[in-house]
């Protein structure tokens, strides 16, 4: 099953186009955190799957987290 396609996941199915920029922005960020300025380690950790998932497990969580971040309406980069 693709991450995508979980049950727990479909509450964070729907997001306006604003809303996927301000969660995109604060992934990348939370992830310069962590990785610094890898945009390689970046685009190979997100690299789909054949099974859908994303190469690195983690980065659909991560992405998870800042897309409920931003619905829950907070800003992105807001260091929690």
């Amino acid at each position: 099953m693709a991450p995508q396609d979980s049950d727990s996941d479909q509450e964070n199915a729907v997001v306006t186009s604003r809303q996927a920029f301000l969660a995109m922005t604060d992934y990348i960020w939370r992830f310069s955190l962590v990785a610094g300025d890898d945009l390689v380690t970046l685009l190979s950790d997100t690299e789909i799957e054949e099974d859908g998932r994303p190469s690195d497990p983690a980065a659909w969580d991560d992405w998870l987290a800042s897309v409920a971040r931003i619905k829950a309406g907070r800003s992105p980069r807001d260091g929690s």
